[in-house]
């Protein structure tokens, strides 16, 4: 905290008095944003309960915190802990208002040491193995010839970039690089947040490289947790991993659509079909060659067969239409000459019935215009008496605006969400309100309520 910031902060104190509710709330607005990493020893006495745990974290020198975890938090780590167990936990301080006790937030455990942490390894394993999320039946196809590669790993470290890019190859491939830690305790929320970012922003990449070097079960966390397998399971796009050495093989890699033993391996994958490619066109292209010829020397013969076959079938269908078509010819001239004596007939009934129908279209102009004159008389009538209506329906709307209250003195004050306020009991101390006024507003903080 910067010097100008305590001096605020004290002549805050000095100038108002606190409750007891108010000075926790003050103190945990200044705790809460305060997020660390601790490591310890886990105490002797923990209370679980359905949702949620309390444990003591402790140090050598005796020194307790009172710690508070959500049971998901548990349930994610794989293994529950257990007194002796040394954590390391991500989260902040917060003073619990009801017991004015200052309890540690855990968002996050860490276990530490080889031998638990391949407990947890095989625990998760077999759990997340029985849901599914390993199932080989299920995992993504990698494209053949892919050219749009998204890679998250970091810049530093053992040179796992570079192996990767070193060994890929110049075959024009486009690379989209998001800088992750791979190792300590933000590792696994950085590389989770890499890959979701691919999804939503970049979906039609032809693939995901997750790679990093070498390590030990402690290096090798955030790639051996329930989140990372989750995360690369809902990928909509196939997710190659090189993680670690040849021997190294996490819940990561058995996640993935495709595992590689290394970086190097993750990059002589993507480029094996372009480089077969490279060698076996040469062949291809001569033996396409020939392949055409052939075929088109199969298709001349074919096309002089069928021209020679086709003439004699030609000439056949020619006769037999000809004699199609004289008798088609009879049929027709027989059929005009009905159709030509039924028309005469039509004709004379019309000329009949003409001069009846020309009386009837007479009388239906007449009163069409009747109609129309009597339309044009009580137009001006019903504008006059749609205007004096209208202007009625004003003068309520003008008498109903709240602006009118607003130029007589009345005010209007409503909550941040714009809600109009109508019961001070449902607004909190310092909570902001906005009053409206005839002319303009102003924001206020609330500092004292009466009920």
């Amino acid at each position: 905290m910067r010097p100008n910031q305590i001096l605020e902060t004290e002549a805050v104190v000095e100038e108002r008095i606190f409750s007891v509710s108010e000075f926790l709330d003050f103190l945990n607005e200044i705790l809460v944003p305060k997020k660390v990493v601790i490591q310890g020893e886990v105490g002797e006495k923990i209370n679980n309960y359905p949702k949620y745990s309390f444990f003591n974290l402790l140090d050598k020198d005796g020194s307790l915190l009172k710690c508070f975890v959500w049971r998901e938090v548990i349930d994610n780590l794989g293994v529950n802990i257990e007194p002796g167990m040394e954590i390391r936990v991500v989260g902040f301080p917060e003073v619990f208002k009801k017991r004015g006790e200052l309890n540690f937030q855990v968002e996050k455990i860490e276990l530490i040491g080889e031998g638990i942490l391949k407990k947890q390894f095989e625990i998760l394993k077999k759990k997340l193995e029985a849901l599914g999320y390993f199932n080989p039946e299920i995992k993504k196809p990698i494209p053949k010839f892919c050219e749009n590669i998204g890679v998250i790993t970091s810049k530093i470290g053992r040179g796992a970039l570079k192996d990767f890019l070193t060994h890929l190859g110049n075959f024009g491939f486009k690379i989209f690089f998001y800088e992750t830690k791979v190792e300590g305790v933000f590792a696994l929320e950085e590389i989770v947040t890499a890959i979701n970012w691919f999804n939503q922003n970049m979906p039609n990449l032809d693939v995901l490289v997750l790679i990093r070097g070498g390590g030990d079960w402690e290096s090798l966390k955030p790639f051996n947790s329930e989140e990372i397998v989750k995360v690369i399971f809902s990928s909509k796009i196939p997710i190659i991993t090189g993680i670690g050495h040849e021997d190294d093989t996490t819940l990561a890699d058995l996640a993935a659509d495709l595992r590689a033993s290394t970086p190097t391996a993750a990059a002589k994958i993507l480029n094996e079909s372009w480089n077969l490619a490279k060698i076996n066109l040469p062949k291809l292209e001569l033996n396409l060659n020939t392949l055409l010829k052939k075929v088109f020397d199969a298709v001349e013969r074919k096309l002089t067969l069928i021209k020679n076959d086709l003439t004699l079938k030609v000439q056949k269908e020619i006769f037999s239409r000809k004699k199609e078509i004289a008798n088609l010819g009879g049929n027709l001239n027989l059929r005009f000459k009905h159709y030509f004596r039924k028309f005469e007939f039509l004709e004379k009934n019309f000329s009949k019935n003409y001069f009846e129908i020309k009386k009837i279209i007479k009388n239906q102009k007449e009163k069409l215009k009747i109609i129309l004159e009597s339309l044009n008389e009580n137009k001006n009538r019903w504008q006059k008496r749609l205007k004096e209506y209208l202007k009625q329906e004003e003068k309520k709307l003008l008498l109903a605006s709240p602006y009118l209250k607003l130029k007589q003195g009345y005010t209007i004050t409503e909550d941040q969400f714009g809600k109009i306020i109508k019961d001070p009991s449902k607004l909190k101390v310092s909570q902001e309100i906005i009053t409206k006024f005839f002319k303009g507003q102003v924001v206020s903080k609330i500092k004292k309520i009466r009920r």
